[in-house]
């Protein structure tokens, strides 16, 4: 299974039309907020979206596309998150706990433009608490206004019980 995470397209509709004619062979596309309105919905395969902060004056954003949503593809448990709501610019700890509790096996955040992943193991602490399973935490960066690097994407492959993540640029 592979599947496409964006983030922060700030009106760059253009670029997501280059990132998903390189990866026509996606199975799902994750949209982790702040540019609802450059998506056209219904033209893209297994989409999902969570709204940002910047999200409130799209009309897609209001009653029909949540502050975050828990999916689940072979297995795996993923939180998909704007991160606003936990301030993750201040840090992931929050958020990853956060996940955590909800019973996310991987956190998917935006709002911080910059491209990250992180491998938290079964006897890792959050927030003051050690987690008994491990969880993962992932960011695609930003499409539209990376500003200090070139525009990246995220990329999920799930296979026989493993996920990798990796980043692409455009």
């Amino acid at each position: 299974m592979k599947i496409i995470v964006l983030s922060d397209t700030h009106g760059r509709s253009h670029r997501i039309d280059e990132v998903l004619k390189r990866n026509a062979d996606s199975d799902a596309v994750l949209f982790l907020g702040d540019g609802l309105r450059d998506f056209d919905r219904a033209s893209i395969r297994g989409f999902f979206a969570v709204r940002g902060n910047c999200d409130g004056y799209s009309f897609l954003s209001q009653e029909d596309t949540p502050e975050e949503l828990m999916l689940t593809f072979d297995g795996f448990k993923l939180l998909m998150m704007h991160g606003h709501t936990k301030n993750v610019k201040s840090g992931t700890e929050v958020a990853m706990a956060y996940a955590y509790a909800k019973g996310a096996d991987v956190l998917l955040y935006g709002h911080t433009h910059k491209p990250e992943e992180r491998y938290y193991p079964a006897g890792s602490e959050l927030c003051g608490r050690t987690i008994e399973r491990p969880m993962y935490s992932f960011n695609p960066g930003s499409l539209g206004e990376a500003g200090w690097s070139e525009p990246t994407f995220g990329v999920i492959q799930i296979k026989n019980g493993q996920i990798l993540f990796s980043h692409g640029k455009l």
